[in-house]
């Protein structure tokens, strides 16, 4: 069995492939650009995940309000939109809210305003708690209410042109460059 770390928080939790099998195993036969909503993006306009058909898209789940993993995913992802470029690959960046009640699209634009991510290939999403469940289960990431705060495990996926997952970071310190096709 090969060990994969997920990095939760400050805790970190080693789980067997096998399990991580059992949570996304069905995600990789599934179609995820026919995500049914709804869905809004960070300007409040209607969004259909099946936009992103015919390119490949790297995709996380955020909690606006974080500070370690999020900012973290993020991170990573923009270190992938300049590998993306190097290569000369055309790829979508899509970040979920965790939180519908809290990652609301003003809240997105402000995010992707501060840091600067304006490229039109980078999509802010909010979802209703019944899609963003759903989405989270269907790509393997877990994600929990601990108080007033949404906790959740690192995860970057990539999704091919086509909506399968065929790719993922489970991990901030692994080599994002392993990610792209």
């Amino acid at each position: 069995m090969r060990v994969v770390h997920v990095k939760t928080g400050c805790l970190h939790i080693v789980i067997g492939i096998t399990m991580l099998w059992g949570l996304a195993g069905q995600a990789f036969a599934e179609d995820l650009y026919r995500q049914p909503g709804p869905w809004q993006d960070d300007q409040s306009r209607a969004f259909q995940f099946e936009a992103l058909r015919g390119t490949p898209t790297v995709l996380t789940l955020a909690y606006g309000a974080c500070r370690r993993i999020c900012a973290t995913s993020v991170r990573v992802m923009t270190q992938l939109q300049t590998l993306s470029d190097q290569r000369h690959q055309r790829v979508n960046f899509v970040v979920v809210g965790l939180d519908p009640s809290r990652d609301r699209p003003a809240d997105w634009a402000a995010l992707r305003e501060d840091r600067k991510l304006l490229r039109s290939n980078w999509y802010f999403l909010s979802g209703n708690d019944a899609s963003t469940r759903r989405l989270a289960n269907q790509i393997g990431i877990r994600y929990w209410r601990y108080g007033e705060h949404t906790m959740h495990d690192f995860g970057v996926v990539l999704l091919s042109h086509e909506g399968r997952l065929i790719g993922r970071l489970d991990a901030s310190d692994q080599n994002p460059e392993s990610l792209l096709p």
